[in-house]
């Protein structure tokens, strides 16, 4: 008969680890939300459609303690719903335990953040972690400029709170305009804009993020990522690291509905 601590241990060992959320999955999820009529004709940038899209990509997260990783799926399925006064919601489900998404805004001729929101799950075996983060930006937060220039740089601050750990995070960004590329998404040539973003956050977690984005020049629209994220949060049995490590490009401008 197994003793408390061997059943812990074959439960820890035998946990459960995310398999990919898959395009039909996004696609039903998409069809459940409200969307929020946007007049387009009224703005500077185009909006992105609507709909789900897929991404071709890999990727890893690991905790230290208890130590754990999970795998992002080969397919992440992205998913664009309209919000009110010209902003959109951007959600990326890495795996079915991991998704992320941002409130971007067309102002102007400009692509501003509103806030994001990071959500998490863990198993160790026993236990079951979620954790979800959320970050607000004051209004005015430009993601990227009226017309581009390679060099341009530019910052702003967002403050959030992750239910994992106490006390509330600042998350300083700057922003650097890298320069023009041309990438192929499926059969399409798209013209983007390559912007390197780093991230330093302090407070209850704190660590670094550094983002290469690829945003097309009609709508801002995020078609290839590469991220590393390191991060260090409290606990009662020291300090815990998380890293991220992963990129993605988009396969398809034609989302599904």
């Amino acid at each position: 008969m197994l003793g408390a601590t061997g059943f812990v241990v074959i439960r820890y060992v035998f946990r459960e680890h995310p398999g990919p959320k898959s395009l039909h999955a996004a696609v039903k999820s998409f069809q459940g939300k409200e969307s929020t009529p946007t007049n387009s004709g009224t703005l500077r940038n185009d909006l992105p459609a609507e709909g789900v899209y897929p991404l071709n990509g890999q990727g890893t997260e690991r905790i230290s303690f208890p130590p754990n990783s999970q795998r992002d799926g080969a397919v992440m399925p992205v998913t664009i719903t309209y919000l009110a006064d010209g902003c959109w919601q951007w959600h990326i489900d890495y795996n079915v335990a991991h998704w992320e998404e941002y409130d971007f805004c067309s102002s102007d001729g400009r692509l501003l953040l509103a806030g994001n929101r990071d959500s998490q799950s863990w198993d160790f075996g026993e236990i079951k972690v979620n954790n979800l983060g959320r970050f607000t930006c004051p209004s005015g937060s430009v993601v990227l400029p009226q017309s581009p220039k390679p060099g341009e740089t530019q910052g702003y601050s967002c403050t959030g709170t992750n239910t994992a750990v106490s006390g509330r995070s600042i998350a300083a960004t700057t922003v650097r305009i890298v320069g023009m590329v041309t990438l192929r998404i499926g059969s399409t040539v798209v013209p983007t804009i390559h912007e390197l973003q780093l991230v330093m956050l302090t407070g209850g977690q704190r660590g670094r993020v550094r983002e290469d984005w690829w945003f097309t020049v009609r709508s801002g629209l995020p078609v290839r990522v590469e991220r590393q994220i390191t991060l260090l949060s409290n606990s009662p049995v020291g300090t815990i690291t998380y890293s991220e490590v992963g990129s993605w490009q988009m396969a398809s401008l034609r989302p599904q509905t």
